[in-house]
């Protein structure tokens, strides 16, 4: 059997590829949103060159890792976390631990999806990753095998939100999970998982690198 590739891991987020997935949201954000249909092919034209100049610059994988202050690691390009990747809100972690995993995000226009609020799948998709984090948190990485949200109320954006995750118990390679997400007081969806473990072997160690 042929021994899994690492991980790269670099010292801390990258600080030109966290800005170009900032000013990447801010457009994605200011499209969803533009009054008109005045310059928009002439900004089309000037995006495109910029894609061009940035795919000839590729050809990296997109797994990239980050050590955190409270253990484990940040994946840089991944779509709910990751600081690097345009599609991330992102979440940001508050509080890391084995008990309970919390972390908070801001959600915006181009996430909506009934007027003024967000998506039933961003918010799906935000409860997923945090029951994630928090069965690996705990010791024990999994993946899901069955999500079970419950929407309590309609997910505001622009609004801070706070999401907790924690493991509730474990039955051999069961891992049964649950996440809350509120905006401020408020309970606007909870979510329960069955996460599956795998084994030590099945993951590749990290090794630092550089950037």
């Amino acid at each position: 059997m042929s021994e899994s590739p690492a991980f790269p891991v670099v010292d801390g987020v990258p600080p030109g590829r966290a800005l170009l997935a900032d000013r990447i949201r801010e457009l994605i954000a200011a499209s969803v949103c533009v009054a008109d249909d005045a310059g928009l092919a002439a900004a089309a034209g000037r995006i495109e060159a910029v894609t061009t100049a940035l795919r000839a610059a590729g050809g990296s994988p997109p797994l990239l890792l980050a050590a955190l202050e409270g253990g484990g690691h940040l994946s840089i390009n991944n779509p709910l976390e990751g600081p690097g990747n345009p599609l991330a809100p992102p979440l940001s972690w508050v509080h890391i631990g084995p008990a309970e995993v919390r972390a908070e995000v801001l959600l915006g226009p181009a996430h909506e999806g009934p007027p003024g609020r967000v998506h039933g799948g961003w918010v799906a998709a935000v409860l997923d990753h945090v029951l994630g984090r928090a069965t690996a948190a705990a010791g024990f990485p999994g993946m899901t095998a069955s999500l079970t949200v419950d929407y309590h109320r309609g997910t505001p954006y622009a609004v801070p939100l706070t999401v907790v995750g924690r493991l509730d118990h474990r039955d051999g390679r069961k891992l049964h999970a649950t996440a809350t997400l509120r905006a401020g007081d408020e309970i606007c969806a909870t979510a329960k998982a069955l996460l599956v473990h795998f084994s030590a072997d099945r993951f590749p160690v990290p090794v630092s690198t550089s950037d």
